[in-house]
């Protein structure tokens, strides 16, 4: 699930329902030791599991922004796996550079954005 569909699901929520997924967030991210990471997996209950014990409590829109949340978090590469490989140019030249060359040799941080 790209983020825009999980943001357009939260953003069409009353503000009952928003409340009451924040309310259930905060609470996954407490039993979960406050990781930014719903859907991490630390070998204890699933964030799934997890948000069962609030499906009779909630609003179907609730619970299905939460299983938005869920499925965000669920895709991309965990802490400690590798991400897939890709190149880019190099600024101010034809040269390109594939993230995998920097593999074992020194760390890679990648920022995303506009800075203007």
């Amino acid at each position: 699930m790209l983020k825009s569909q999980r943001d357009s699901k939260i953003s069409s929520l009353n503000g009952d329902d928003r409340k009451s997924v924040q309310r259930v967030v905060a609470a996954i991210k407490d039993t979960r030791g406050n990781s930014p990471d719903l859907a991490r997996s630390d070998g204890r209950t699933s964030a799934r599991e997890l948000l069962q014990e609030w499906e009779d409590v909630l609003t179907r829109e609730a619970m299905s922004a939460l299983e938005a949340i869920l499925a965000r978090d669920e895709t991309g590469p965990r802490a400690g796996e590798f991400p897939e490989d890709f190149h880019l140019k190099r600024l101010g030249s034809e040269e390109r550079v594939r993230l995998s060359d920097f593999r074992d040799s020194r760390p890679v941080a990648l920022a995303f954005g506009s800075y203007t």
